[in-house]
């Protein structure tokens, strides 16, 4: 009988405790839809671009990026424009893909990102891949 009483006391316990809500202070940032709605205010440019310990930040140089809200994607430089797609991964809210250009730089961004951060200002991302230590900022 005692074990019993212990048992429903643990069991009302646990109930208790899982069934309480914590208040999160900070406000979240974080989804494709945050993302979604940061990506398209104004232009952004590449602030960092590494791949491993290899810094190509300067290949991204002069080039300045606007995301539309339909997917569509612009890429500028003095030489003119090019056109891309990005797109959120709606089972990965954490995703961004994007696909531009046939230049040997622009390429470089064209696949899968995790978002690493992300505020009105600046995005971080690091490559979706196992294979590649690619990491890449845009900034305003």
């Amino acid at each position: 009988m005692k074990k019993r009483i212990q048992l429903l006391v643990l069991m009302a316990l646990v109930m208790a405790v899982s069934s309480c809500k914590k208040e999160d202070s900070t406000p979240s940032n974080t989804g494709s839809s945050a993302l979604a709605g940061i990506i398209i205010s104004g232009t952004w440019h590449v602030s960092y671009f590494h791949e491993g310990s290899n810094d190509h930040t300067s290949n991204f140089s002069g080039y300045t990026f606007t995301f539309g809200s339909g997917g569509t994607m612009t890429a500028t430089d003095s030489s003119g424009s090019v056109s891309g797609t990005w797109r959120t991964d709606d089972s990965n809210a954490n995703e961004f893909h994007m696909s531009i250009g046939s230049s040997a730089s622009l390429t470089d961004l064209s696949h899968g990102w995790l978002i690493t951060s992300q505020s009105s200002a600046e995005i971080q991302m690091k490559d979706d891949g196992g294979s590649s230590s690619e990491e890449l900022h845009f900034s305003k």
